[in-house]
């Protein structure tokens, strides 16, 4: 029942929203470094965190004791310093492909520094909002996650 009602929230998503264009300066500029910065993290807490073979899917895939989870990686451009500002976090709702398995959302500020993690659980809960921004000046829709629900970190600049 609830992962009926899960897949019909998705498809929802799915139809009704103007998603954001691919940027390769963008992705070419946070995308490996944000990668390793969350690589970084999660070895620091005894984990084995690996790329996602398929390119598509969600970025990391994260392993301890015989389980697993993955970890979608975002920078939030506008996020300057140790602290987060805003009373919520915005997930695109675009990502929402990704809330069928265990995936585990990690926001960097802008210096990588400092990282928010959200659970899917958390994601799945929140309402969504519209929201006009700097890249997409019509808007685009997000998972409006109250900062309750994400988990502050900072992220080591080396492993010890």
């Amino acid at each position: 029942m609830a992962q009926r009602f899960q897949h019909r929230l998705l498809r929802k998503h799915e139809r009704t929203n103007m998603y954001k264009e691919f940027n390769p300066e963008t992705f070419a500029k946070y995308d490996i470094a944000a990668r390793d910065k969350a690589k970084l993290f999660w070895k620091s807490q005894g984990y084995d965190c690996t790329d996602n073979e398929n390119e598509y899917g969600v970025d990391l895939v994260v392993e301890k004791d015989g389980k697993r989870f993955y970890c979608e990686v975002e920078v939030k451009t506008v996020w300057h310093g140790k602290e987060f500002v805003h009373e919520t976090m915005h997930i695109p709702v675009r990502k929402a492909k990704f809330l069928n398995k265990p995936t585990q959302f990690m926001v960097f500020n802008n210096s990588m520094t400092r990282a928010g993690i959200i659970g899917r659980k958390h994601v799945l809960a929140a309402p969504t909002k519209h929201v006009k921004n700097v890249k997409l000046s019509f808007g685009e829709r997000f998972f409006d996650v109250p900062v309750e629900n994400v988990i502050f970190v900072p992220i080591p600049q080396e492993l010890t």
